[in-house]
């Protein structure tokens, strides 16, 4: 089939990734040198894109932020804030038949991963999308792995038929208060309620307001996504989704919440309104992803969505495990 070779993208070759991107299943927003440079320049992350070539065609790869340790540890990770997954991705196979499709993805993923392992990291974490499934070329390999989750709901399926009794009052609740929806591009709304509901709890928001306008940015020029909010009848803002478009899916990225408005049904009635209008665009399903967490899980369970594994693997030097002991050990004793 033909050697893959392995090397670091230049950025005048971010547009054919870009395309890779758009082409093979697994690759997202997340994935693309748009959203690569925004978290690099509104987070201080140096990242890296290694791209695999098949006879001069790339073929695959993965991104990576690179990150030096007080010059004694070199970590490589394909997250970061606010970037749940990204990780290798491939050109879709031409062949119908799956034992043609698993040998073309593990050469191109054994050769990325020979590759990585040259490149003297401490630690490697790689996080895979929802619907990559095959990362045996890593585990086979002494590479840890772990399982992930996400939600997504099915706009195929009746909304109402799906709602526990819960959701519906939380409904029935927004509509006597007057709430409402819309579709709205506006940082500034989505930063003060962010904002807001990090002060309630003495704390800060977890990333400056500038990477959120900067994403907003991305979304108006590449029309790539929107964001919806519940208003009271004042046009008060008191929650807000924001949403990115993905292939046959919109993700449901990120969102705020005032929570004083949280007894009258705010968030029920933006996912119940954003269920209704993807439909209507004739997306096939909603990432609602934080699928990982408790406390939403519980609420989101009341649209009735389906749980869906996504993989990371790691691989950690000797240096690091123990660094990452010891630092583990400091940090129990000053508690």
């Amino acid at each position: 089939m033909g050697e893959i070779e392995v090397r670091e993208l230049l950025p005048s070759e971010y547009k054919e990734w870009n395309l890779l991107v758009e082409k093979a299943q697994p690759g997202t927003l997340f994935h693309t040198s748009d959203w690569l440079e925004i978290c690099r320049d509104a987070l201080s992350k140096d990242f890296k894109i290694y791209g695999c070539f098949r006879k001069g065609e790339l073929v695959g790869g993965c991104p990576l932020f690179i990150k030096d340790i007080k010059g004694m540890l070199k970590v490589a990770t394909s997250t970061c804030n606010m970037t749940s997954y990204s990780g290798p991705l491939m050109k879709e196979s031409a062949s119908s038949k799956a034992s043609k499709q698993a040998q073309e993805t593990h050469e191109i993923l054994n050769s990325l991963r020979e590759f990585l392992c040259r490149q003297g990291f401490d630690s490697i974490h790689l996080t895979f999308s929802p619907g990559f499934e095959d990362i045996r070329p890593f585990t086979w390999n002494g590479w840890n792995s772990a399982v992930r989750y996400t939600h997504y709901l099915n706009l195929k399926e009746n909304a109402d038929n799906n709602l526990s009794m819960e959701r519906r009052l939380e409904l029935k609740s927004a509509d006597e208060a007057g709430l409402k929806t819309r579709i709205s591009n506006d940082p500034e709304t989505y930063y003060r309620l962010l904002s807001s509901a990090y002060e309630k709890r003495n704390l800060k928001p977890p990333l400056p307001g500038g990477f959120y306008e900067r994403v907003f940015n991305l979304i108006k020029a590449k029309d790539i996504g929107y964001m919806f909010v519940s208003e009271t009848p004042e046009d008060e803002a008191v929650a807000a989704h924001l949403n990115l478009y993905g292939k046959k899916c919109a993700v449901i990225w990120t969102s705020a919440l005032n929570p004083d408005f949280g007894h009258l049904g705010s968030n029920a009635l933006l996912y119940y309104n954003e269920f209704l209008d993807l439909k209507s665009r004739n997306f096939e399903y909603m990432n609602v992803m934080a699928a990982n967490v408790p406390t939403f899980v519980d609420f989101i369970m009341g649209f009735s969505p389906k749980l869906i594994p996504y993989y990371n693997v790691t691989l950690e030097s000797k240096k690091y495990s123990i660094a990452k002991t010891l630092y583990k050990t400091l940090h129990k004793e000053t508690y």
